[in-house]
């Protein structure tokens, strides 16, 4: 007999998570801990939707059957985990996180005891995948401040695609909830759709996971933990804080340190043998701006000063681009236009004319 569509499906599913944990597991690359995070993740997966696929053919114990909320209560402290390990560069696995599994453990001991814990209570996964969702967004929104704080360009610490991998995630979450208590979410040929979003999540995942990876810096505890206090101070201490930004100000134009496309926080504090917490602290509330922002506000005026006055008549945009400190194109032009309300090719024809 052929097998339908959606049981198709689900063969590839579990195909896919089986083969793309099987790489991740073997990758020597960085960010190792990460890819077995993922892997798990895709071999958890690739299990439920092999006891799904195999639900028709093969007489499974009773006690699987009642136990397949398990997989839900897994997902989310690996999504979690997974997001942690990815955005600190130092994370590593302490012996306090096994928490996050008391539930799926709890889930997982109730048939062998006799009292089946899924079919009363297994409804609670789809709070447990709430929490986690909220908690994975947060840490990448802290992660996005710790960024704009500390780092004067985003190119290798992007995780635009890890804030994608969420969406499809919520997507499939919020199919299989309205699946689960509202309305089958079936297309034609019995085909879910909360099986395609898996399959989409997958390859996702796995494309991304393993790629970015590999040109990601992270950030620190001690990166995130940088914050702005507004301080009152002495006339003495005004004077004092005065003389620093004027130090601050005078080293930037001299030695421009800002053509650094990987200048960080920590760099400039050490150029200027200022603590980086008192430098956060003057750039955030003396020049009303996080680090990133200023550094490019410099990054800026060398351009326009560059594309208005050229050395060289035949020197181009991306060269001046590149010599003033950034590699992304996109973000360049995008900076420039807020800047001056121009891009720079109609601001270097205004000027050439």
């Amino acid at each position: 007999m052929m097998p339908d569509l959606q049981s198709t499906l689900l063969a590839i599913i579990v195909f896919q998570s089986l083969l793309f944990a099987l790489i991740l597991l073997t990758n020597r690359g960085p960010k190792r801990l990460s890819n077995r995070i993922l892997a798990i993740f895709l071999l958890f997966l690739g299990g439920q939707m092999g006891v799904i696929l195999g639900e028709g053919l093969t007489a499974y114990p009773q006690w699987v059957l009642q136990s397949l909320c398990v997989f839900g209560f897994v997902y989310g402290p690996l999504l979690y985990l997974y997001t942690a390990s990815l955005i600190y560069r130092d994370w590593s696995w302490r012996a306090g996180l096994w928490w996050h599994f008391v539930p799926a453990a709890v889930m997982l001991s109730g048939p062998p005891a006799g009292y089946p814990l899924c079919p009363r209570v297994g409804s609670l996964l789809y709070l447990s995948l709430i929490a986690y969702l909220v908690l994975a967004i947060c840490q990448l929104f802290r992660y996005r401040s710790a960024v704009a704080n500390t780092r004067s360009t985003s190119a290798r610490i992007d995780l635009g695609w890890l804030q994608w991998t969420m969406v499809i995630f919520s997507l499939t979450f919020l199919l299989d909830l309205i699946d689960h208590f509202f309305a089958d979410v079936s297309l034609f040929e019995r085909i879910s759709m909360v099986h395609l979003t898996i399959l989409l999540l997958v390859n996702w995942m796995f494309y991304k996971g393993l790629k970015q990876p590999t040109i990601f810096l992270g950030i620190t505890y001690q990166d995130e933990q940088l914050r702005t206090v507004a301080t009152q101070h002495s006339p003495e201490e005004r004077a004092e804080v005065q003389a620093e930004l004027d130090r601050i100000r005078s080293h930037l134009d001299r030695s421009r340190p800002y053509t650094d496309p990987q200048l960080s926080l920590d760099d400039l504090a050490e150029q200027l043998q200022l603590p980086p917490r008192r430098l956060s602290m003057f750039i955030n509330t003396h020049f009303g701006q996080n680090f990133m922002a200023f550094i490019n506000g410099y990054r800026i005026e060398l351009a326009r000063e560059r594309l208005a006055n050229p050395a060289d008549p035949k020197e181009t945009i991306l060269e001046v681009m590149y010599e003033v400190g950034f590699n992304s194109k996109s973000s360049f032009n995008t900076l420039f236009k807020q800047q001056t309300g121009l891009t720079p090719s109609e601001y270097k024809k205004k000027h050439a004319r």
